[in-house]
């Protein structure tokens, strides 16, 4: 199968425990700033990935190999560093739900990284779900207060930090292990931020209760939701593996309407469909492409 079952599942996978971290960061005092979460998520993730290594067979058999894997460890902790940051920042300021909608923007930036780098075509479905994607993001990213607009700008940076990392996955990492991938991304994310904290002199110590929350928000988004979106990265090419389809938004809005009851305005909402619909518009044309293309042959 050109786009085998078993990478939509892992995505659903995505969408469902990374709506989880959304949960998870939206919990987090606000008074930890940024980089701190950033630390303490990623090394909550790491500290988890190392059972994971401990029970699992090939994951042991991956540490003779190593040298490896230095490419995309250093390059994904780095982007990675970046967008997390970015996102918990967006995440504070403009809610989960909204913050949810322009991550979507990664099929979007993804498909244009594939298309310069990757030699992936267009075609006029495609072209269709940018402009829906676009008029919806518009409609969810305007916003009259300074601050808003800032908190948008920053989701939509960290929508294109994370779309790089999943071109750099796809590029340097196709025939690694992708649960490797996602102890070493979590690993060096630590690395990074702790050597900025200390640079910088902004290292916070947290309570237990955040303590708590970061550390499984690492768990849910940061290894076992990108690890899942890794493994799809390999059955999918990456405008595909990066949709996490409307699923992770549905999961968002519930989740933020029944634990924070946080819910956007209708416009934002008609603004997250319009996003949601063109990501669908460019999920669906890309497979009817590639359908074609092989019948072609």
């Amino acid at each position: 199968m050109k786009y085998p079952l078993r990478g939509y599942i892992f995505l659903v996978g995505t969408a469902f425990f990374t709506a989880l971290s959304y949960v998870f960061g939206k919990a987090v005092n606000k008074d930890l700033n940024p980089e701190t979460v950033i630390f303490f998520w990623f090394f909550g993730a790491f500290f988890f990935s190392i059972f994971a290594v401990m029970l699992i067979p090939s994951q042991r058999t991956e540490l003779r190999y190593l040298r490896n894997y230095v490419t995309i460890f250093v390059l994904s902790s780095i982007v990675t560093a970046i967008g997390a940051a970015l996102w918990i920042f967006s995440l504070r300021t403009i809610g989960p739900p909204l913050t949810s909608f322009l991550m979507k923007s990664q099929t979007l930036f993804s498909l244009l990284l594939g298309i310069m780098f990757l030699g992936e075509r267009l075609n006029k479905g495609e072209t269709i779900g940018i402009m829906l994607t676009i008029a919806g993001g518009v409609i969810v990213a305007y916003q009259e207060e300074g601050y808003l607009i800032l908190g948008t700008f920053m989701a939509l940076l960290s929508a294109f930090f994370y779309s790089l990392l999943s071109f750099l996955v796809k590029k340097f990492a196709q025939d690694l292990n992708m649960l490797t991938v996602a102890n070493l991304r979590a690993l060096g994310v630590a690395i990074v931020v702790f050597v900025y904290l200390i640079i910088t002199e902004r290292f916070q110590a947290p309570g237990l209760r955040d303590l708590v929350f970061m550390a499984f928000g690492g768990l849910t988004g940061a290894y076992i939701a990108k690890a899942s979106q890794f493994q799809s990265i390999k059955l999918l090419d990456v405008s595909h593996s990066t949709a996490v389809m409307p699923l992770e938004s549905l999961f968002v809005v519930l989740f933020s309407y029944f634990i924070f009851q946080d819910l956007p305005s209708v416009i934002k909402l008609i603004g997250g469909a319009g996003i949601i619909i063109g990501v669908v518009f460019l999920v669906i044309f890309r497979g009817e492409k590639a359908d074609l293309e092989v019948s072609e042959d």
